[in-house]
């Protein structure tokens, strides 16, 4: 909670030395309630370090964007998934592959069987 305090104080303190034509957006007080806190994505934006020309990117004046940019990092997030996912169950079939092969081999070799069966 202090954390959030201090953050706030210091965007009381930007608000007073904010230069307009720098095109930046101040960034706004936390909210002190956790879960008003969890929703706000306010702290993720890193776009109050230099001074940028002309008009701001759309990416940070455009909610819609934002939410594009998520529901792609999102994107390639499942698709790491699904490749991790897929190279995993290459593993398992290889791996059920070979015991399968040493059951097989085992039942059809005598000897094998022979001694299975005498440490059992």
């Amino acid at each position: 909670m202090k954390s959030i305090r201090k953050f706030n104080v210091y965007c009381e303190k930007l608000e007073d030395l904010y230069d307009p034509s720098s095109n930046i957006p101040l960034p706004l007080p936390l909210p002190t309630k956790l879960s008003e806190l969890r929703d706000n994505s306010s702290l993720m934006e890193d776009v109050w370090i230099t001074p940028s020309e002309g008009k701001p990117p759309a990416w940070l004046e455009d909610s819609d964007i934002r939410g594009g940019i998520h529901a792609m990092v999102k994107l390639d997030r499942c698709l790491e998934e699904q490749r991790r996912l897929g190279m995993e169950s290459d593993n398992i079939c290889r791996w059920f592959g070979r015991e399968l092969g040493a059951v097989e081999l085992a039942l059809e070799n005598p000897l094998c069987m022979w001694f299975i069966c005498m440490f059992e």
